[in-house]
């Protein structure tokens, strides 16, 4: 039920207006009010767990946001000098030609030189005729006044390759090398055995033109230097023989050879393989005649 109005009092004097002021409260409304206050709980009506999961939630999401823009600063950061720092090595055309060559020489069995032909080989600038002064490589024709034979005792495997029809023979463990004849630089002031300067990474090849060092009085054109292939190294020198044809290997017996006990007019050739009827290159002997300058008709 609703409660009666509280009458207004009326008071006659001031003096009785002063004293109503500071009369002391109802007891009884002042019980009333600290019931009601003790009936309601504040904290259930402003819902404070609530607003605090919000809260909650809040901080979480732009702690995350943070956290998320910094990542992606950082990848963006890395991702620029690792793309920058990717250096693709191009292919070594000539590389994979020598490892295929060499890899099936080691073989102790003859076969078959299984060279790729369809190799696209590079493009090199040729250098025409540059004036360029004679110079042979250290160590001329003293290197062979003392010829020794090279007679083996043991059996020793031997490359076969072909020149203008003609085959020779040269020890694998004597051998520098095979190489794919490519572009040539020809040089002035060189004997005409010599076919050109080859570059091959850090080196540069000296080709002889072997056809016409070995049987110059055979040939009556130039055509045969079209049929080239190949550069058949001595050594450790810089010289190679150009050849037209790989022929394959074999493991010859010491007594297949019909070796050469004196340098004679030929101190380049070894011996004669019997079977094959065809010259075994003296290595070192060939090294030392085309240091001089020499071809097969200067000591004649």
């Amino acid at each position: 039920e609703p409660e009666p109005e509280p009458k207004r009092a009326s008071y006659s004097t001031y003096a009785e207006l002063r004293q109503a002021e500071f009369e002391v409260p109802n007891l009884e409304d002042v019980q009333k009010l600290l019931s009601r206050l003790e009936a309601t709980n504040v904290v259930d009506e402003l819902n404070l767990d609530e607003l605090m999961d919000q809260n909650t939630q809040k901080i979480a999401q732009h702690a995350d946001m943070q956290m998320f823009d910094a990542a992606v600063e950082s990848v963006q950061l890395s991702v620029e000098p690792e793309i920058q720092d990717w250096n693709l090595p191009e292919p070594d055309l000539s590389m994979a030609v020598e490892q295929s060559v060499e890899s099936i020489i080691e073989s102790p069995i003859a076969e078959e030189l299984n060279v790729e032909t369809n190799i696209e080989q590079p493009e090199i600038e040729s250098v025409s005729e540059p004036e360029v002064e004679l110079e042979t490589q250290p160590g001329g024709i003293e290197r062979f006044t003392s010829w020794e034979s090279t007679a083996r005792t043991e059996d020793f495997q031997v490359l076969y390759f072909d020149v203008n029809g003609v085959t020779f023979a040269v020890p694998l463990d004597e051998l520098g090398g095979i190489h794919r004849l490519e572009e040539l630089s020809h040089l002035i002031g060189k004997p005409a055995w010599y076919l050109g300067l080859q570059t091959n990474r850090e080196s540069q090849l000296d080709v002889v033109d072997t056809a016409k060092w070995v049987m110059s009085e055979k040939l009556t054109n130039d055509e045969y230097k079209e049929n080239y292939q190949y550069i058949v190294m001595l050594g450790e020198s810089l010289w190679g023989l150009a050849g037209t044809e790989l022929k394959g290997t074999e493991l010859l017996n010491t007594d297949k050879v019909r070796w050469r006990e004196m340098a004679g007019k030929r101190p380049w050739l070894a011996g004669m393989v019997k079977e094959k009827m065809c010259a075994l290159i003296h290595v070192e002997a060939l090294i030392a005649m085309l240091n001089a300058g020499l071809d097969v008709k200067a000591l004649s």
